[in-house]
């Protein structure tokens, strides 16, 4: 008996449901469809019916056309060119055919490149950037002058001196006539020698002295001369010469 109270009970609760359910999808099929909005309306065709009205250019204005460069189509004009136009377009097209030739695929583009190379590397050299590699050859010359920095007071300047200019060294020279200098500045006690002291080191020896402002100027002349390897010429030295024997009297 109970089991028959159960079943009819769950009976009744599905007919319940499925009233609900079928009184919702008649509700939602009662609502309204939208559709969806036109925004391009019609537009009333234009009334092809009229008369047509022909507009027709001027004369002048037709003839001011047909003169005209830019209204010619069809017509290639070619620049005006003077001679250098024309010389360079020869040469760079010479240039382009034998850069796509045989013999520079197979001889002249190497030739090139270990030019330019050798050039790179001159150019290294000559600004001492591989001096470690590279060494300037030492002068063939029978003074020994690398000792004249050791002990000055040691050589005899005037023999020296004449040998240099005797062989044209008058790189050489300058050089013996600035240690000269020095020698005497040491032995007037104007300036404290030692080989290890730089050039404008002596310079700031004599600042207290109104030899300074000349002794500077022969200072930068050999520093330029020598250091610098500045050409010096018979002409050039001789005058220079007189600076340093005037400036030791």
């Amino acid at each position: 008996m109970k089991v028959i109270i159960k079943c009819t009970a769950k009976l009744r609760l599905f007919g319940w449901l499925l009233l609900l359910t079928l009184t919702g999808f008649s509700a939602v099929a009662q609502l309204p469809i939208p559709q969806p909005k036109d925004t391009a309306q019609a537009q009333p065709a234009p009334d092809d019916r009229s008369a047509i009205q022909v507009r027709r250019p001027a004369a002048d204005r037709i003839d001011e056309y047909r003169s005209d460069r830019a209204y010619q189509y069809g017509q290639d004009f070619k620049p005006t060119s003077s001679l250098w136009s024309k010389f360079w377009a020869w040469f760079w097209q010479k240039v382009g055919a034998f850069l796509n030739s045989r013999a520079y695929e197979n001889f002249w583009q190497y030739v090139f490149l270990a030019a330019i190379a050798g050039g790179a590397i001159w150019l290294l050299v000559k600004a001492e950037v591989l001096g470690f590699v590279f060494s300037k050859k030492a002068q063939n010359v029978d003074l020994n002058y690398e000792a004249v920095t050791e002990n000055i007071h040691e050589i005899d300047f005037d023999q020296q001196i004449d040998t240099a200019i005797q062989q044209r060294n008058y790189r050489l020279a300058v050089r013996l006539l600035y240690l000269q200098t020095l020698k005497h500045l040491s032995n007037r006690n104007l300036i404290d020698w030692k080989p290890d002291k730089t050039n404008r080191s002596y310079v700031y020896d004599l600042a207290q002295s109104p030899l300074q402002p000349e002794f500077e100027t022969l200072t930068t002349q050999f520093e330029y001369i020598w250091y610098g390897d500045f050409p010096i010429t018979e002409e050039r030295f001789k005058p220079l010469q007189e600076s340093f024997v005037r400036f030791n009297r």
